[in-house]
């Protein structure tokens, strides 16, 4: 472990002079309120200006949210028949990995 150098005067190791103090608040919590706003502000004014009826509106994001949830079914589905053929893969390795030990365990006869 390499040699950090004294503690202070008083035995305390002293902050960065560029790291935020414990009661400063963090940059990162304005920019998430900031975007967060931005996007409902922007998503209003989106829907205050299209160009079709407020109904189709809601029809056509009806629709896209059943195909995403659909895909996202078939995704999770896809996802179990894949781990289920490994996991038998898996299981016959095993299978032959412990009938060779086996044969090279047995006495020659």
């Amino acid at each position: 472990m390499a040699y950090a150098g004294k503690a202070g005067p008083k035995g305390r190791i002293e902050a960065l002079p560029h790291a935020p103090r414990r009661n400063e608040s963090r940059p990162v919590g304005a920019l998430a309120t900031g975007l967060t706003i931005g996007l409902l502000v922007g998503a209003g004014v989106a829907l205050l200006f299209a160009p079709r009826l407020g109904q189709d509106i809601r029809r056509s994001i009806g629709r896209g949210m059943r195909r995403t949830r659909l895909s996202g079914h078939d995704a999770w589905e896809d996802l179990r028949l894949e781990l289920r053929h490994a996991r038998r893969q898996l299981k016959r390795a095993r299978r032959r990995a412990e009938l060779a030990v086996r044969e090279r365990n047995l006495p020659d006869t």
